[in-house]
């Protein structure tokens, strides 16, 4: 077999809305089971029926973390040519080591989105339940659109965050052509019911004049603490998010306060808000984040 894997540099200024280490650490660790096949938890054959249907026929089509291949041998049924993009060299090892590997349509290259030069244009994208959040899903979005001609397919989890409607307004706003479907098993039960959001962004009217960081301020407030915090501060901050009708506020503070407010934050969420209210360190702050009500 041929080696069609290009090398491209590691990614430095990891800034993805999560620590991008330790995800990108546990990738490899699982490469090395060979009786799991990386994301086959989350995928379901309703949720591989949508998503080609979704993908063009025949198109030049960029898939953006490939793993081992889970999703790339079904997709290879509607590209034209395909190449698989994944950060992890032992996911992609595996991939190289399976059938699908023969199809001389397929290609790969270990590395991020971020990492794609210039020259790189596909007609479209499929992104596979990339670990991104908030404002790193969006950057990733954008990023991909400037290598993308036709339309930027992602797959991501229904895990109550609601990342995925900020997503899709935000790019609605910046010109990007949206569609958004909840993915079901067709199974009725809290316990054995699998969900997935399929979010579709045509890339013809997008506009880059706005960035992701001032659209991700038109999705969540933002809340200056001074540091060190107040007493009582992350207690107040948190009846004033449940009390008030933001989906997301972003809290800000002084870098040597962060952990600590950040700490206290969860603390106050488990205590006032469990099962309402999600907390979570970003680069520059922590969001909170309303989970949606089970009728939502």
């Amino acid at each position: 077999m041929k080696d069609r894997t290009r090398s491209i540099p590691e990614v430095s200024d990891a800034r993805f809305g999560v620590p991008i280490e330790p995800t990108l650490a546990r990738r490899d660790r699982l490469a090395n089971r060979y009786d799991y096949i990386f994301g086959q938890e989350r995928v379901f054959p309703e949720l591989v029926t949508a998503l080609l249907a979704a993908v063009p026929q025949g198109t030049n089509l960029l898939e953006v973390g490939a793993a081992a291949g889970l999703l790339t041998r079904p997709l290879l049924t509607r590209a034209g040519t395909l190449t698989a993009l994944e950060p992890s060299a032992g996911m992609l090892m595996r991939l190289l080591e399976s059938d699908v590997a023969n199809d001389d349509r397929l290609a790969t290259m270990q590395g991020m989105v971020e990492d794609l030069t210039d020259r790189a244009i596909f007609d479209d994208a499929v992104v596979t339940f990339t670990p991104r959040r908030g404002m790193g899903l969006l950057t990733l979005l954008t990023t991909l659109a400037s290598h993308v001609t036709g339309q930027i397919v992602m797959l991501l989890d229904d895990d109550g965050s609601m990342d995925w409607a900020y997503v899709a307004r935000a790019a609605a706003i910046q010109g990007f052509d949206v569609e958004v479907k909840i993915v079901t098993n067709n199974v009725c039960g809290e316990h054995d019911q699998k969900r997935a959001i399929l979010l579709t962004a045509g890339v013809g009217s997008w506009c880059q004049d706005c960035t992701p960081e001032e659209l991700w301020e038109l999705e969540a407030r933002v809340v200056d603490v001074p540091t060190p915090a107040p007493r009582g501060a992350a207690t107040r901050l948190m009846r004033y998010f449940l009390n008030g009708g933001d989906r997301a506020i972003v809290v800000k503070t002084e870098i040597d306060g962060v952990e600590r407010l950040y700490g206290n934050l969860r603390t106050a969420a488990h205590r006032l808000g469990r099962d309402e209210v999600t907390v979570r360190r970003v680069d520059d702050g922590i969001q909170l984040v309303r989970l949606p009500k089970a009728t939502e």
